[in-house]
C-alpha cells in the first residue's frame, strides 16, 4: 500500500523527501494532491465542454441545412427533387405536375431544332425539289395545378416553328396550340377520371413525344403517317391500374373528319379539340403489361365513325375508321429498343372516292424497330454521359389496300433506313445526328441528313 500511494504522489508531482514517512502523509502533502487532482478535473471539464460546444454548433448547422433546403422546396413548390420519368402515359416533363406534394403551381417543358440536308438528286435520278431548311420545329410549355391531393390540372401548350407572324405561299407557317389540357379526378390506383382535350393513346411516340425520349433527329414516320402524331382530342375518359403490371387507358373523344382524308392518310383528319365537329364520336384505349424486367407490352385502338357531316347530307356514307396497335419497349444496361407494328381498316374507301374524288386506303399498314446502344459507361465508368449510336429501320404504306378497281400510288409504298447518334451532356439534353435513307417503290423519294437540338425540363 504504501509503494502504491507513493507512486500516486510521484505521478502526481510532488516531492516526497526520502526520510519522510508515507503512510499517513502530512498535512500539507495531503492539500497539494487535491489541488493537483482538482486541477486535473478542471482542465478535464473543460476540454470536454468545449468538444460539447463544438458538437452542439455542428448539430445546429446541420439543422439550418436542412431547414433551409425544406424552405427551398417550399419555395419551387416541391419540385426541387423531380424525378424526371414518364407515367401515367405522358412523357417525363409531361408527368412533373403528379410530383406536387400539396397544392400548387407546376411548370415543365420541352423544345427541339432541327436542320436536315437533302440530297440534290431523286432515287431516279432527276432533280429534287427538297430544299435544305433550319427550323425552331417547336417550343413546348407544360402547365399544371394541383389543387389538393386528388384533383389537378395538366396542359401543353406548343408553339411550332418559331412564329405565327410568317407565311409562305400565302400559308402560316407557324401556330400555336394546346397539345392537351385536362381536369383529373384522381380516385385510386384503380380508377382516375379524366375530363378535357387529350392525347389518343395509340402507339409509343403519340403520348410520349418529348424528342429527348426517342432516338432520331425525327419522330418515326410510322407514327406521324399511319398513327398520326401529334393527336388529340376533347373527351373524357379513365386510366389506372387492373391488376398489378397491367395498366389501362380508356377514353371517349371526338371522332376524325373524313372529309380531310387523303391518299396520304388519315393524318390531316384530325380535329384537334378546335370546334371539333362531333356528329360521331370515337372510342379509344390502350393495355400495357410492365411484369417483365425492363419491358413495356402493349396493344391499343382508336375506333370511330369518321363522317362529320349534318346526318342527312351524305347519304350511305359510313367512313368508319379504325386504327390498332401493338408495340414492346425494353431496356437492359445501355440497350434501348423499341418496336411497333399499326394498321388502319377504313371501311367505305370506294364511296369516298365518290364523295371527295381522291383514292383512299382501305388498309393503311406500317412497322418499325429501332435499337441503341449507350457506350459512355464503358468508356468513363461511372459517368452520367450518354452516347448511343442507333439503328432504325421503317416501312409503311398508306395504299397496301385499296377499293376494287382503283390503282394503287406506289410511291405511298415507303421504307426508311436510319443510323446516327445521340449524345447526351446531361439526360434532359440531346444532341443528334442522322443519316436517312429514304426510298419508295416510284423511286421518287431522296436521302438526307439531320442534325437537332433536344431539351426538356
Amino acid at each position: 500500500m504504501k509503494k502504491i500511494v507513493g507512486l500516486i504522489f510521484a505521478s502526481s508531482s510532488i516531492a516526497v523527501p526520502s526520510n519522510a514517512t508515507i503512510f499517513p502523509p502530512s498535512i500539507p502533502h495531503i492539500m497539494k494532491y487535491f489541488y493537483t487532482v482538482l486541477c486535473f478535473i478542471l482542465l478535464s471539464a473543460s476540454a470536454f465542454a468545449q468538444s460539447s460546444v463544438q458538437d452542439s454548433l455542428r448539430e445546429l448547422s446541420r439543422r439550418i441545412d436542412i431547414l433551409a433546403e425544406e424552405m427551398e422546396r417550399m419555395k419551387l413548390g416541391e419540385v426541387a427533387d423531380v424525378k424526371y420519368e414518364g407515367s401515367r402515359g405522358l412523357g417525363p416533363a409531361a408527368a412533373k405536375v403528379y410530383q406536387l406534394k400539396k397544392s400548387g403551381v407546376s411548370i415543365a417543358g420541352y423544345g427541339e431544332m432541327l436542320y436536315e440536308n437533302y440530297t440534290r438528286k431523286l432515287d431516279n435520278k432527276e432533280p429534287s425539289k427538297n430544299q435544305d431548311q433550319f427550323d425552331f420545329l417547336r417550343n413546348i410549355l407544360y402547365i399544371g395545378y394541383r389543387f389538393n391531393d386528388w384533383i389537378l390540372f395538366n396542359s401543353e401548350i406548343e408553339i411550332e416553328h418559331g412564329s405565327t407572324g410568317k407565311f409562305r405561299n400565302g400559308k402560316p407557317i407557324g401556330e400555336i396550340g394546346i397539345e392537351f389540357g385536362y381536369m383529373e379526378l384522381m380516385f385510386s390506383k384503380h380508377a382516375n377520371l379524366r375530363v378535357g382535350m387529350m392525347l389518343v393513346p395509340v402507339g409509343i411516340v403519340n403520348e410520349k413525344h418529348e424528342p429527348s425520349t426517342f432516338f432520331g433527329t425525327k419522330r418515326p414516320q410510322v407514327e406521324q403517317v399511319i398513327i398520326p402524331s401529334t393527336w388529340r382530342g376533347n373527351g373524357a375518359g379513365f386510366y389506372g391500374e387492373i391488376i398489378s403490371d397491367v395498366s389501362y387507358r380508356i377514353y371517349l373523344l371526338e371522332g376524325l373528319d373524313a372529309s380531310a382524308f387523303t391518299e396520304r392518310g388519315i393524318r390531316e383528319g384530325r380535329q384537334s379539340g378546335a370546334k371539333a365537329f362531333a356528329e360521331n364520336l370515337a372510342l379509344t384505349g390502350r393495355l400495357d403489361f410492365t411484369g417483365l424486367d425492363g419491358a413495356i407490352l402493349g396493344a391499343s385502338f382508336f375506333n370511330g365513325n369518321s363522317n362529320q357531316s349534318i346526318a342527312d347530307s351524305l347519304d350511305n356514307f359510313d367512313p368508319v375508321t379504325t386504327v390498332f396497335s401493338v408495340h414492346g419497349e425494353y431496356a437492359w444496361k445501355g440497350l434501348e429498343a423499341r418496336a411497333l407494328y399499326t394498321q388502319v381498316n377504313q371501311k367505305d374507301a370506294a364511296q369516298f372516292r365518290k364523295e371527295y374524288y381522291r383514292t383512299l386506303g382501305s388498309r393503311m399498314t406500317g412497322w418499325y424497330a429501332v435499337a441503341g446502344y449507350d457506350l459512355m459507361p464503358l468508356i468513363v465508368p461511372g459517368t452520367t454521359h450518354y452516347f448511343a449510336p442507333f439503328a432504325q429501320y421503317e416501312k409503311f404504306n398508306t395504299h397496301a389496300k385499296v377499293p376494287e378497281g382503283l390503282s394503287k400510288d406506289r410511291s405511298l409504298d415507303r421504307t426508311i433506313k436510319t443510323a446516327g447518334i445521340t449524345y447526351k451532356p446531361h439526360p434532359n439534353v440531346a444532341f443528334k445526328i442522322d443519316y436517312r435513307w429514304n426510298a419508295n417503290k416510284k423511286g421518287t423519294d431522296n436521302d438526307q441528313w439531320n442534325m437537332a437540338v433536344n431539351y426538356l425540363f
